[in-house]
């Protein structure tokens, strides 16, 4: 059995944070999603060992989450980017099998995607793209194979959904 580490358990526990919680705790869902961003992209461009990696993507995500408290439709805005983006581009490297088109269009047609529903239903937006995002990152960590990982993608995704909806409409009727 592989030894568990802090460094591979990391990526499920925030996915089920995201997956639960990530409406509710927007700087969280900030910081997770530049994390998860940088985790992805930095090595296209710099080389690093996988520790250093794992903490130079923690740094961005603790600044992240820092800035999203203090300037949170801003930050927000910009991690509705982010997530529309790592997920449209998970999604099309895993499943779409044409590398002819450049890696960052399906991750600037995502981001555009996210921003735009962050900006307008922001509630609504953040329940979606934080189970979507937490989903994701629980079936990035596991070694499954590929239908099964997208079946699992989905059903934790509407498990997620359902959940912070549920918690949603909760506080709504406590409210009246």
């Amino acid at each position: 059995m592989p030894q568990l580490d802090i460094i591979s358990l990391f990526p499920i526990i925030l996915g089920a944070l995201l997956l639960f919680l990530g409406r509710k705790i927007f700087w969280l869902f900030a910081g997770a999603v530049a994390f998860i961003v940088a985790l992805t992209f930095i090595p296209k461009y710099v080389q690093l060992q996988q520790p250093n990696l794992f903490y130079v993507a923690l740094a961005v995500g603790v600044v992240a989450a820092t800035a999203g408290v203090f300037l949170q439709k801003i930050v927000l805005r910009g991690a509705g980017f982010l997530a529309g983006g790592y997920v449209l581009f998970g999604l099309w490297e895993k499943f779409v099998p044409n590398e002819s088109l450049p890696w960052w269009l399906p991750f600037v047609i995502g981001g555009v995607l996210g921003a735009l529903l962050l900006s307008f239903l922001f509630d609504w937006a953040m329940i979606i793209l934080s189970s979507l995002t937490g989903a994701f990152l629980i079936t990035q960590a596991l070694t499954i194979e590929k239908n099964l990982q997208l079946g699992m993608l989905v059903a934790l995704a509407v498990i997620g959904i359902v959940v912070q909806v549920k918690m949603k409409l909760g506080k709504s009727k406590d409210s009246e």
